[in-house]
């Protein structure tokens, strides 16, 4: 078989059956659908077994509960595919999304990663299309220096994306923590050899209340935090990319000042965020020529000319005017 969709579950009900059918509609079809049952409390993991019962493309695991990396693991264990793709349990797929993606894989055998659209926040006001016409990158090094230059980390998601099996050979989602996608996404861009830009399909990212993304805590936004700190430091120092590197230096005070939000987050836990980039500067110069918006010149500003304890109290203050 070729295509192995991974959907985890977890506290899903009410969506469930709109995201299965979503993927059983699809007129690709040398595909296995793996269900993984994060521990969930509600009746989903009866759901899944009446949609194995009823079609032998769908195969299941129920497991204990240990979050949504560890559910991707678990589906990535027994996945038989030579592409994987992953869809979250409350999320849909537009009809052909596959079949045409994967007939542009089969066009071209030398792609490790194709990306295709997604709608973000489907069917809600704040609804936003992430697109791009259909482009192959090529080159190792070329790849990853070209996805920040698309700025890709903007769409680190998992899920609009399909993949040769064989990246996941040495890598696995970090259990344990949440914005994962922020983590794995740059390793396995950095990993390939050919990149595939889709403009067919659509991905339906649905969001719900008491959805990851939905939720602030000082835990989940470090990590994302801590990832893009890292992608920065990595854009700057190793791949000597100045203007990019500047761009991400500002994700990571909007991560920042999203730290900052967080009531359960202590004063060392600040500091110590803060810490990461706090050797960071930029000639206020040439920040204030560049065209970025006002509020990120703003936090710059409180940034570099303050030290963590005054940045902290800075950022509290001013947290409300400037997110």
């Amino acid at each position: 078989m070729k295509l192995s969709i991974i959907v985890p579950v977890y506290k899903v009900r009410r969506h469930l059956q709109n995201c299965i059918e979503s993927i059983l509609q699809q007129t690709y079809t040398d595909y296995e659908l793996i269900l993984v049952d994060d521990g969930s409390p509600d009746n989903c993991g009866a759901i899944c077994d009446r949609y194995a019962q009823e079609c032998d493309k769908v195969k299941v695991i129920h497991k204990k509960n240990g979050g949504l990396s560890s559910a991707r693991n678990a589906g990535l264990a027994v996945a038989q595919g030579e592409y994987i793709t992953f869809v979250d349990g409350d999320d849909t797929i537009a009809s052909g999304t596959y079949y045409y993606n994967m007939r542009i894989l089969q066009s071209n055998p030398d792609v490790d990663l194709l990306e295709f659209p997604v709608t973000v926040d489907y069917d809600s006001p704040q609804s936003k299309i992430v697109s791009f016409p259909s482009e192959k990158v090529s080159d190792n090094e070329k790849i990853f220096v070209d996805w920040i230059k698309r700025k890709g980390y903007e769409h680190c998601y998992s899920w609009n994306k399909i993949y040769r099996a064989d990246l996941f050979c040495f890598v696995r989602f970090p259990e344990g923590e949440l914005f994962e996608d922020t983590y794995i996404t740059p390793i396995l861009y950095e990993s390939c050899n050919n990149v595939f830009y889709s403009d067919a399909g659509f991905y339906y990212y649905h969001k719900h209340k008491g959805s990851i993304s939905n939720s602030y805590s000082f835990k989940s936004i470090f990590f994302r935090y801590r990832n893009f700190v890292n992608l920065y430091k990595k854009a700057k120092n190793e791949y000597k990319l100045e203007e990019e590197s500047r761009d991400l230096l500002f994700k990571c005070l909007d991560c920042l000042t999203d730290l900052c939000r967080c009531s359960d987050g202590t004063k060392k836990e600040r500091e110590n965020a803060i810490g990461m980039i706090k050797d960071e500067r930029l000639p206020i110069s040439i920040l204030y020529k560049m065209e970025i918006p006002l509020r990120s010149k703003i936090k710059y500003t409180i940034f570099s000319l303050s030290n963590a304890k005054i940045h902290s109290m800075a950022y509290s203050i001013f947290r409300k005017k400037l997110c």
